[in-house]
């Protein structure tokens, strides 16, 4: 990866923002630091120059030249001034060959332009003085020059060059670093995601592993998780379509075999009647299960729930036993319903009775003449939960396909002799999703018991039922 890469990176960026930054800030404390000392070494100075402009103006005249001699010939950094003027501002000693222009007489401290005698090639340079008349009226001058500012000046330069420059340089190679590892951990996930993209759907975006998981990781883990479910669902759609074509070849052969010999000719009227009246049966029972599964699909996608209100689910039950008493007549199996008081249901009427009426339309199916259904609506004990309660007298499901019977297409081995699509039960469960309902199955000892339970299912209001 070059440098033009590493430079458009967020990395990199936010690196180059945070020095800049780190700059500014280390400029500012600096000046900061530089402005603070700046005003207290010259307090510092101006009280001592006072000081000792005070000291020396309480010596008699001899003690004043020695001290103003001392402090001219001991000065190596070549930084003081001192000086003595008779009244009339005739030099009388000290390293000055006059009162320096603007300076007031007045006991403090003042920035005056001065040149020493001493230092001619120095020439007048901004100097703080300091300068009082002594009792016998002798003017008496005491000062430094700035050259300690240049110092101090100096040594903040200094410090922020040895400080703020390095560590600005470490800022921008940490920032080159995290933008090189991030754009690697990047291209781990482009040439992952073009895997994916050409086919190869067991593929999953890489994590960095163990330890704490950074953007990138959660992002990976959300779009695997995207994917597992993205081929959880190509897997059922294939599942789905292998049973199509599983079920549908059956009838549809049969289509063509008898319409292969009614195109031969040598059938008389009858039977030529009867031949495509049965192929018509054929594609009547693929068209049954194309339907069937187009209305899963739109179930499980809850295209239905406009038509969802708060009812009341005895309504439902009572309607259930009218529409099935006669044919349970017909058939010689006593149908008993029992309706007890529950909550009402946020549901769509219509759905709800087609699965419950499939639930009941099996039981009598697959009940023998003599056999006994029950339909059942109330409170389940201990929780109150509303249950609605499908038994039959009838062969009953093995428990190891008691999990199975609500997947598509499925039938029992029991019942595999008996007309049907293997969708009804789907249907059902696709119906008690949608509403919240729970479908289990169980032993009614014998025949089979399926019941719907409104654990979560949404109540009048939007509230849930109890669980």
């Amino acid at each position: 990866m070059n440098l033009s890469e590493i430079a458009r990176t967020t990395s990199f960026r936010l690196a180059l923002v945070f020095a800049c930054f780190f700059a500014g800030s280390s400029l500012l404390l600096f000046a900061f630091i530089y402005w603070r000392a700046t005003v207290f070494e010259t307090n510092r100075i101006d009280t001592l120059i006072t000081e000792d402009a005070r000291t020396l103006a309480g010596e008699d005249q001899d003690a004043i030249l020695a001290l103003i001699n001392t402090h001219v010939t001991g000065d190596f950094h070549r930084v003081g001034y001192a000086a003595l003027f008779a009244p009339d501002g005739n030099p009388i000693a000290g390293n000055l060959d006059k009162v320096p222009a603007g300076l007031p007489i007045d006991g403090k401290v003042h920035v005056v332009r001065a040149a020493r005698t001493d230092l001619p090639a120095m020439g007048a340079i901004d100097v703080r003085l300091a300068a009082l008349r002594i009792a016998n009226g002798n003017i008496l001058v005491i000062g430094r020059n700035g050259q300690y500012m240049i110092i101090l000046r100096e040594v903040v330069v200094h410090a922020l060059t040895m400080g703020a420059i390095p560590a600005m340089a470490l800022a921008l190679a940490a920032g080159i670093f995290l933008a090189w590892r991030t754009q690697q951990r990047l291209k781990a996930v482009h040439r992952a995601a073009e895997r994916i993209m050409g086919g190869q759907m067991q593929e999953r975006l890489p994590i960095a592993g163990a330890g704490p998981q950074d953007e990138l990781d959660r992002l990976s883990i959300l779009f695997n998780g995207i994917l597992d479910e993205t081929e959880r669902l190509m897997g059922e759609i294939k599942a789905t379509g292998d049973e199509i074509a599983h079920d549908l070849r059956t009838p549809l052969t049969r289509v063509r075999a008898r319409l292969e010999r009614t195109l031969k000719g040598d059938m008389d009227a009858d039977e030529t009647r009867e031949t495509v009246g049965k192929a018509i049966g054929g594609l009547d029972q693929a068209l049954a299960v194309i339907t069937a599964l187009l209305r899963i699909r739109e179930l499980e996608n809850s295209k239905r729930r406009l038509g969802f209100a708060t009812l009341d689910p005895a309504e439902v039950i009572l309607l259930i036993e009218e529409l099935y008493q006669p044919i349970a007549e017909t058939k010689d199996i006593s149908f008993t319903v029992t309706v007890a008081p529950v909550p009402p249901l946020f549901a769509d009427r219509d759905l709800l009775m087609e699965a419950v009426g499939n639930l009941v339309d099996n039981a009598l199916k697959f009940t023998p003449p003599g056999g006994r259904v029950t339909l059942a609506l109330g409170p389940r004990a201990g929780d109150g939960a509303t249950v609605i309660h499908v038994a039959d007298s009838g062969p009953g499901i093995d428990p190891h396909e008691r999990d199975l019977v609500f997947s598509r297409f499925y039938r029992s081995d029991r019942t595999r002799h008996l007309e049907g699509t293997g969708l009804g039960l789907s249907l059902v469960a696709a119906i008690a999703r949608l509403h919240g309902l729970a479908p289990r199955v169980g032993d009614n000892n014998p025949g089979c018991v399926v019941e719907l339970v409104a654990e979560g299912a949404p109540l009048a209001g939007g509230a849930a039922a109890a669980s």
